[in-house]
């Protein structure tokens, strides 16, 4: 099973003893209490997913898990652009899938870091950290040999494994521009 469902399942399981810890306590609200309740519905948000992708849970791997958890924080912000009122109904009337998918993904990136929500912040507590461009150059600089590759993009599947998680177009960028 992977490391970070495993992580997952057991913040899972202590956010439902504090949420039965609350309600001895006869506390609903509040912000201890929301967040809580956000780390609950997370988890078995992406535990369900996992049927989405053809594994079951305990079959998982990491970049599984990964995978899923940026699928959510993706359908997180989604949802966050309606809720905030930053898409409305007019917007997308009448318009095609791809151009929908172009609209949301235009006001995802105009409103960047605007755009959260305890679920997302949540999420995003469980992906790897990512390398800064400079610790990634300098990881490509010790650790290929482009010898080895008639073109330097064939590097990219040692990268991608040794990075979990790693934006694929910023590892084919700093590739570009740097070797």
């Amino acid at each position: 099973m992977s490391e970070l469902l495993k992580k997952i399942k057991i913040d899972l399981t202590n956010a439902m003893k504090r949420e039965v810890e609350f309600r001895k306590m006869n506390i609903r609200s509040g912000e201890n209490y929301e967040w809580n309740k956000s780390i609950i519905e997370f988890s078995r948000a992406i535990i369900s997913m996992f049927p989405e992708i053809g594994v079951k849970p305990d079959k998982a791997s990491d970049s599984d898990t990964i995978r899923l958890l940026k699928k959510y924080i993706n359908m997180e912000k989604t949802r966050q652009l309606y809720v905030g009122k930053h898409l409305t109904e007019s917007d997308v009337v009448g318009i095609s899938s791809s151009e929908l998918n172009k609209l949301v993904s235009d006001k995802m990136n105009e409103l960047g870091e605007k755009l959260i929500s305890p679920k997302i912040e949540i999420a995003m507590s469980y992906l790897p950290k990512s390398l800064s461009e400079d610790e990634l150059i300098q990881w490509i600089k010790d650790n290929v040999d482009f010898s080895q590759f008639k073109n330097k993009m064939q590097a990219m599947k040692i990268i991608m494994s040794a990075h979990e998680g790693l934006d694929g177009n910023i590892a084919k960028q700093v590739l570009l521009k740097h070797f």
